[in-house]
Parts: structure tokens; C-alpha cells; sequence
């Protein structure tokens, strides 16, 4: 290694990588590597700190049948074939990306790795100047895309992330009935105005209805369109959201709120592809492509018998789930940039960034309200904060939000405390545990199963007790034989 130079050459072993055990675990021996999480890691932070692209590529594998993993990083001209590399470390922005030409491609992703390396190189020389003070990390992501800031571009670089966007793409090409599921504050409407973009039909209307914010008696009306004298108060004849969005894509949120009968009509426009204005004896064709969206489990609706289980089918052909934000914190960094970039243009504030504590703090929040949650906390810590200041954690949590703040070392004011200086029962705890012989995965595991007791079998309840991830309780039980009854 000589930083002055650029030069690097890593070559380094590892013989229990948890990706390749769990890979193992679940799929067995395969045919290619398995440690991609370790390899993006690796490659992100020695990019970072060599202040140009370093790339990393697993040459031995357990998942492959090797003894142990073994993975060589060396600046990416000295390597051969960096294509379909490099395409993987771009934080993208996947409403450019889909209108790219596949000749150009390569080039770009070439060449906007070359930037994200020139990123990083300024970003190493802001850091060398110290203090705690830090910006939310390392890669920088804007909301200023098409439309306003409830319709920019995606972000995010989580697993769950990239999985309903691997989702997204795959349905993007199609004119197929889209279904979004997933919690209120997720982001489905932006993933559906996504989906509208890099769709064959971008160059037509897009119109959203929230169908929970129209009233019952008005819902056909909206939807449909209605003749003049239909009713009292219609004077002239207008076109509802249908005919709006003809040719284009018809985006209806919280789909589960309709009535029955609001349902009933539903399923006949999307069966037939025409609808009857009310007051109307006309049927008109329609050509639109439907995206739902709910935060409720609709099966469970259609088996209360409070949704049309044919209607349920008709949406139901391509569904994406989007996980919640505290499944997603891989993303959080991405999204406090991007928010901070955002506010402080927005409302011309001057800032130095987030605390360390403040990171921290959010970093472990459980984000009951998700993306739209966090969006809201860093604007206000951007107004709150001082001039050319830093946002501490007191800026951000002061709307009665609550840091369970003993797991991560966090007070419930969101102040840093040393959990050893917690009382004589930590040290207890750890000396039972050393006198017993006990490891730190016996310590996990029985911390592990003490949790999913208390949250009734509900692993993501589990998770949030003791700060592991639903995925590492699920995988822990399935290694030792247990099951765990919740989601």
C-alpha cells in the first residue's frame, strides 16, 4: 500500500464469512461466489480511504467448495472485464439508467466511476481536516429529479432496496397490473411514478388517486367521470381519472380503502377496459395501465370479507413488496445526504452536517413512519440547527419520536451513555458468562430465544428488542432447528 501512489494490492483470507455459511445453509454449494456484501464493503471502504476505485473480486469461496474465502483488491485499470463490476457500485439513478442505450452504457459506467472515485478522493481530503463532526456518508444522492421532492429519484443501496428494484425493472418493460405492499411511508408512490418513467408509456399521462381521501359518495365520479345533470351540482360534463390517464398509467394508493360497491365497479373497468360516466348510457373505451399500492394485507381483507377476492386476483398479477425503512438501513446514510442537501437548499440554511451522536442516533431509530419520517426529522434538524453549525440529536427528536435508547447506548433523550456504567449488572452478566464458558454466539442465541418468547414469535418484535437484524434471528433459529412463528 503507498497512498501517495494510488498503489494497493490486498489478498486476504477469511475463514468464516456468515454471507458464504449462510448461502451454504440454505442453497448449499453453488457455482459462483457468494460474499457480495463483503466485497462491496471491502471495495467501498478502501476506495474511500486509497482516494481512488479500488475494486475487490472473491477468487475462492466457501459457497464454491473452497477450505475459506479469499478475496484480491487491486485498483480497477489492473483489472480485466470491470463491466459487469462496476455496474454493481453505482448508488443509481434508475430513472437515467433505464433511458441509457445499451451501446453508451459501458462508457458511462466507466466514466462515472472515475467521478465517484473523484468523490471520494475530496471527501477523504474534507475528513482529514478532524472533529467529530461528519455528513451521513460516503456516497451522495440527489432528490431533484422529475417533479417535486415527493417524486425525485430513488435511493438506496440496501439488499431490500435493490430487490424491489430488480422487481421494478423487470416489470418496467410490460404493461402489467403493478401492485406496491408495504408500510405507510415506504415510498410506493415513488416507486410507482418510477415505474411510470422508465415504462412504455412515460410519454403519457400519469395520474394518482389516494382513494382514501375521496369520499364514498364521490368515488365513481372521480374515477369515471361524470355527465352534466347526473346529479345535484354537476353543471357540466367532465372526464374522471380513467379517461385522464388514457393511454397512460392510472395509479391508485391505498386501494384497500374502497368500498364494496366502489370495488365491484373497479373490477369491471379493469376487465373490460371501458367505463360509464355517471348519468351516462355511453360506455368509452379506456387504455391504462394500473398501479396499486396498499399498506394493508389484502388477503387477510378478502378472507374478513372486507375486499373482493376477484378484484384481489386482478391486482394481484405482479406484486412488490418495499420494505420498511428499519429493514433498510443501508439506506438510511443515502437518505440523510440526500434530505440534508435537500433542506438546506431548500430553506438556504448553511450547515456543517450531523453529530456523531445524531448518525448514531438515527442510524438505530426504528422509523415507525419510514421514509417520510426521516425526511420530515432532517428538515426540521435543519432548521433547528445553528448556523453553520452541526445537527445534534436534541434538533432532530423533538416530536415525541422515542429512541429505545438502552439497546444502542442512547438514553431516552438520544444521549450517548456507556452501557458498562449502567450498574453492576453488566459486569455480573459478563463474568457468569465467562466463568460458564460461555462464547458470544451462546450469549446471542440465548438472547435470541429470550426475544422471540417476549414478542410472541414475531421475529421483526424480536429483532427490535435486541438490535439484530429479522433476517439474522430467522437464520440463527433455522441453524439450530428452531422456528420462530411471527414475520
Amino acid at each position: 500500500m503507498e497512498v501517495e501512489r494510488g498503489h494497493w494490492y490486498g489478498d486476504f483470507l477469511w475463514p468464516e464469512s456468515f454471507e458464504a455459511e449462510a448461502h451454504i445453509a440454505r442453497y448449499g454449494i453453488g457455482a459462483i461466489p457468494a460474499c457480495w456484501f463483503e466485497i462491496g464493503y471491502a471495495s467501498g471502504y478502501t476506495s474511500a480511504f486509497m482516494g481512488r476505485p479500488i475494486l475487490y473480486r472473491e477468487i475462492e469461496c466457501r459457497a464454491l467448495g473452497h477450505a475459506r474465502c479469499r478475496c484480491l483488491g487491486k485498483p480497477v485499470e489492473r483489472w480485466d472485464g470491470i463491466d459487469d463490476d462496476l455496474r454493481f457500485f453505482r448508488v443509481e439513478d434508475f430513472t437515467r439508467f433505464a433511458r441509457r442505450d445499451n451501446a453508451t452504457e459501458d462508457k458511462r459506467d466507466s466514466a462515472a466511476m472515475g467521478r465517484h472515485g473523484d468523490a471520494m478522493a475530496r471527501g477523504r481530503s474534507r475528513r482529514r481536516g478532524g472533529g467529530r463532526k461528519s455528513r451521513a456518508g460516503g456516497a451522495r444522492a440527489r432528490l431533484t429529479g422529475e417533479g417535486n421532492g415527493a417524486t425525485g429519484d430513488m435511493i438506496g443501496a440496501s439488499a431490500g432496496f435493490a430487490a424491489a428494484v430488480h422487481l421494478l425493472k423487470k416489470v418496467a418493460t410490460t404493461d402489467a397490473t403493478t401492485l406496491f405492499l408495504g408500510e405507510s411511508g415506504v415510498g410506493k408512490e415513488i416507486f410507482s411514478r418510477t415505474l411510470h418513467r422508465i415504462g412504455r408509456r412515460r410519454d403519457k399521462p400519469f395520474i394518482a388517486v389516494n382513494c382514501a381521501a375521496i369520499p364514498e359518495e364521490l368515488i365513481e365520479a372521480e374515477l369515471f367521470g361524470v355527465e352534466r345533470g347526473a346529479f345535484t351540482g354537476a353543471v357540466e360534463s367532465r372526464p374522471g381519472r380513467f379517461e385522464r390517464a388514457d393511454g397512460g398509467t392510472l395509479f391508485l394508493d391505498e386501494i384497500a380503502t374502497l368500498s364494496f360497491a366502489a370495488q365491484g365497479k373497479l373490477l369491471r373497468a379493469l376487465q373490460e377496459g371501458e367505463i360509464e360516466r355517471v348519468g351516462d348510457h355511453r360506455l368509452r373505451n379506456v387504455d391504462v395501465r394500473v398501479i396499486a399500492a396498499t399498506n394493508i394485507d389484502l388477503k387477510s381483507e378478502v378472507a374478513a370479507g372486507r375486499f373482493r377476492q376477484d378484484l384481489y386476483y386482478r391486482l394481484n398479477v405482479f406484486p412488490i413488496p418495499i420494505p420498511p425503512l428499519r429493514e433498510r438501513r443501508a439506506d438510511i446514510p443515502l437518505l440523510m445526504d440526500a434530505f440534508l442537501e435537500k433542506f438546506t437548499l431548500l430553506h438556504g440554511r448553511r450547515t456543517l452536517g450531523f453529530s456523531g451522536e445524531a448518525v448514531e442516533a438515527l442510524l438505530h431509530y426504528d422509523w415507525p413512519g419510514n421514509i417520510r419520517e426521516l425526511e420530515n426529522m432532517i428538515e426540521r434538524g435543519v432548521i433547528l440547527a445553528p448556523e453553520n453549525g452541526v445537527i445534534q440529536v436534541y434538533h432532530l427528536f423533538t416530536g415525541g419520536e422515542y429512541l429505545t435508547g438502552e439497546r444502542f447506548g442512547l438514553d431516552k433523550t438520544g444521549a450517548l451513555k456507556d452501557l458498562r456504567d449502567a450498574g453492576p449488572a453488566w459486569r455480573d452478566m459478563a463474568d457468569r458468562a465467562i466463568d460458564g464458558n460461555l462464547s458470544v454466539e451462546a450469549v446471542t442465541d440465548a438472547m435470541v430465544d429470550v426475544a422471540v418468547e417476549r414478542a410472541g414469535g414475531n421475529l421483526s418484535a424480536a429483532s427490535r428488542l435486541i438490535g439484530l437484524t429479522r433476517a439474522q434471528i430467522a437464520y440463527r433459529l433455522e441453524k439450530r432447528g428452531a422456528r420462530g412463528a411471527g414475520s
